[in-house]
């Protein structure tokens, strides 16, 4: 098929999939009122690859079919490839100005790194290796949308897993059958699941001695026989772009996805019920050395919308002669630029191993991610600083059309920007940082990448203090010379 256009997409997720939302089933994600400007959202991302401006710079030649294919599928073997990879990323990126983490290519880096290390899924049984290489090369060539999932329900925390309430909290393996694994729990947290064709759960929680039933990695599509998919409450309240406009067009969706006795064909399976090497897979298979690339250009193109607004901002209501305010522009310009430097490094400093091809550097991606939360959370709350109580007072497109636009033309006036213009700059940093889907976007940047505590204590356990510590003892010695 090679790369599709945004209407094969939309036709692509009408396919009797199980989606609940507050309650209720939902026949149609493409138009459902909740979900439908979502939908369109992505297939424009699909038709930005048809676009003749960006159509070389997102594809590349498939290795088996000829036809063209996304880069995000591409294995990367020297710079010039990871530098392709970054346009294409890029793209999209800007075209959604951030505010997107789980655009298809996410989770297409993310297969294609596990596929770059397949002879590790397969060191035990390499069919399953063979099973890793044919999924990557079938979601390639039928340009597949895919989310994952492989977080445990918040049930008990305090427990282990067979530990919990019911043997099943977690998902876990019922039964091995001739066709496959018959499986059943639950997994979070699926972003993008509603709009996904395919659930793609590698192995990623380290487990016990006794938790072989939940050592799985696998693939399947969202369609498949048993699988729910559970959303959380809908950002896009329908209301017009003017009065939601962030929300309005980029609320991704997240949910719980529930395994009712799915059966997992064989041809699916990455890796089962075997402890030893799914903790091999989990610390020897490092994803995120790929899918960092399109995670730091989401948050520098995210950080240059947040520069462009903060720039309205002092012009709209005229506080860009306030020392305060200046400070607080060359913050966020610095974290922005700080975020490019990060995603530099990680790219210039590129290597070979431990797989196939090329990987970014892992030092600038493990400091970004753990950077990452508290530099959202600092430009949220400068955002907040500028705007100040104006973020109280945000009237409605009605409100600046309707019989009392006189009013609301003098008193909502800026500086050099009129009332319309102006209210809706401020309706855009209130969706930002203010709504509901405000509120969910800090909350997803600060724990999308996992729990920072977590990943500092690893780092505090696994750094490589060579250098620092003979620093410091050669200091020392000097010290002791001079006495």
């Amino acid at each position: 098929m090679a790369i599709r256009t945004g209407k094969q997409f939309l036709e692509g997720l009408k396919d009797g999939r199980e989606i609940y939302l507050e309650g209720e089933r939902v026949t149609d994600v493409t138009t459902h009122p909740h979900f439908a400007r979502m939908a369109q959202t992505l297939a424009k991302v699909y038709d930005l690859q048809h676009d003749p401006k960006y159509t070389d710079e997102m594809t590349f030649t498939s290795p088996s079919s000829g036809e063209p294919v996304a880069i995000s599928y591409m294995i990367p073997q020297d710079q010039a490839d990871l530098a392709r990879r970054h346009r294409a990323l890029e793209i999209v990126a800007d075209y959604a100005h951030g505010m997107l983490g789980r655009t298809p290519d996410y989770v297409n880096v993310q297969v294609t790194a596990a596929r770059q290390m397949a002879d590790q899924f397969g060191a035990n049984d390499p069919r399953l290796g063979e099973n890793l290489i044919k999924y990557h090369e079938y979601i390639r060539e039928n340009d597949l949308c895919l989310t994952h999932a492989f977080g445990h329900p918040q049930v008990n925390r305090g427990a282990a897993l067979t530990e919990q309430p019911d043997p099943y909290v977690a998902t876990g393996i019922v039964e091995a059958t001739p066709e496959g694994l018959i499986v059943r729990g639950a997994k979070l947290l699926a972003t993008l699941a509603p709009f996904a064709d395919e659930l793609f759960c590698p192995p990623y929680r380290p487990a016990r001695p006794d938790e072989n039933i939940f050592c799985l990695g696998f693939s399947i599509p969202v369609a498949t026989p048993g699988l729910k998919m559970i959303c959380r409450s809908s950002f896009d309240s329908g209301k017009p772009l003017y009065d939601a406009p962030l929300s309005g067009q980029y609320d991704e969706m997240d949910a719980l996805v529930v395994f009712d006795d799915v059966l997992i064909p064989w041809d699916r399976v990455f890796s089962y019920d075997d402890v030893d090497l799914h903790n091999k897979l989990v610390t020897g298979v490092p994803m995120w050395r790929q899918y960092m690339q399109q995670v730091m250009l989401r948050n520098v193109a995210k950080l240059e919308f947040i520069v462009g607004i903060g720039k309205e901002l002092t012009e709209s209501i005229g506080i860009g002669g306030f020392a305060h305010i200046q400070e607080k522009m060359a913050e966020l310009i610095d974290t922005a630029e700080t975020a490019r430097a990060y995603l530099r490094a990680a790219e210039a400093d590129a290597s070979a191993g431990p797989g196939e091809g090329i990987w970014l550097a892992p030092e600038p991606c493990i400091a970004m991610r753990h950077n990452w939360p508290d530099m959202y959370a600092r430009v949220a709350s400068i955002l907040q600083q500028m705007a100040a109580g104006g973020l109280m007072l945000t009237p409605t497109e009605a409100d600046m059309t309707g019989d009392i636009k006189p009013y609301t033309d003098k008193y909502f006036q800026g500086a050099k920007i009129p009332a319309y213009n102006k209210v809706r700059l401020f309706r855009i940093v209130w969706d930002l940082i203010g709504t509901e889907f405000g509120s969910r976007s800090t909350l997803y940047e600060r724990y999308f990448n996992g729990d920072v505590v977590r990943l500092r204590q690893l780092r505090f356990a696994q750094y490589d203090y060579t250098k620092a510590s003979g620093s410091f003892n050669a200091f020392i010695e000097d010290l002791e010379a001079q006495s």
